[in-house]
């Protein structure tokens, strides 16, 4: 078995060997920075937002109203790089299906507005959508996020593809060391299929946890912290958990990152081997419930720290 599939298998996420073209990050990030002012000027008002933002639905990308659209000839060498594609034919078979892509921002608190800073204080899950204007939300915008699944966003009955199928390719944009919010991953937490967001945690020492699953399992686990130089990029099962914590620094720095859901083609019967890694699992695969921290205008209705 090559080390990329023990790695899947075995911890739920493989971070490849080779970073990608600094020069064509560096060309890329240069025309998102022309199209685009990433600062303070992005949020709306309070008082717009009181009176136009009744429900938190609908503040994210979608596959036509996405900032990366402007972008496809440029995302090439991502797509097409031998290896990354190579892996995900491996997983998905050759007619894999990109859900969607987008780019995610993560903001520094220099940018928020004293009435955000209130709205998500404690908040689990701080996506910052509701409070940007929304001829920018095109982007996601976030300020720390607990420890999730991917898959949160796609219970039973939310799209055609299989969500236990899924994978995440995550690409660094900007080099992230440990106070520029990394992500933090759990390896081998996959293997208990689909939890309930947010997911049982018990803080042990260090970077170690206890992770309960909803059928009365347990695993110590030690989450990975994922820095590293522009192009370095992980892909990861819809099950793993995953999260970051806020950017740490008092500055405007902020970091933005590329992130492409991939599934498997329904038109694909054969077998891969993401058959083979969800075969293997311990738990649920279809959700028909995936979070209950929001009510009915998805709004956040359970605050407390980051498990992080």
């Amino acid at each position: 078995m090559k080390d990329s599939h023990k790695e899947i298998f075995d911890n739920g996420f493989y971070i490849f060997d080779e970073l990608l073209n600094e020069e064509n990050i560096d060309n890329l990030l240069k025309k998102m920075a022309d199209a685009r002012t990433f600062s303070a000027d992005l949020f709306t008002s309070e008082n717009e937002y009181n009176h136009m933002q009744k429900n938190h639905f609908d503040c994210n990308p979608t596959t036509d109203f996405n900032f990366l659209n402007k972008f496809s000839d440029d995302l090439r060498f991502i797509e097409e790089n031998t290896a990354i594609k190579g892996l995900i034919t491996e997983f998905l078979g050759d007619d894999y299906e990109i859900v969607i892509k987008k780019l995610v921002c993560g903001v520094p608190k220099s940018w928020l507005p004293e009435w955000v800073k209130i709205k998500i204080d404690g908040v689990n899950v701080a996506n910052l959508g509701p409070y940007i204007k929304q001829k920018y939300r095109d982007i996601t915008y976030f300020r720390g996020i607990d420890f999730h699944q991917d898959i949160i966003d796609y219970p039973k009955g939310k799209t055609d593809l299989d969500p236990s199928t899924f994978l995440t390719l995550y690409v660094y944009l900007h080099d992230v060391g440990i106070y520029d919010s990394p992500l933090h991953v759990i390896p081998k937490s996959h293997q208990f299929g689909a939890t309930l967001f947010p997911h049982k945690f018990d803080k042990l020492t260090g970077h170690n946890f206890c992770y309960k699953g909803d059928n009365g399992q347990k695993m110590v686990c030690t989450d990975r912290v994922l820095t590293g130089k522009l192009g370095y990029t992980a892909i990861w099962h819809n099950c793993t958990i995953h999260g970051t914590r806020p950017i740490d620094h008092e500055s405007d720095k902020f970091r933005i990152s590329l992130r492409y859901l991939i599934g498997k083609s329904n038109s694909n019967s054969q077998k891969t081997l993401i058959d083979e890694v969800n075969s293997k699992i311990n738990g649920d695969l279809q959700p028909v419930e995936t979070r209950q921290d929001l009510d009915g205008a998805a709004k956040p209705i359970i605050k407390g720290k980051l498990n992080i």
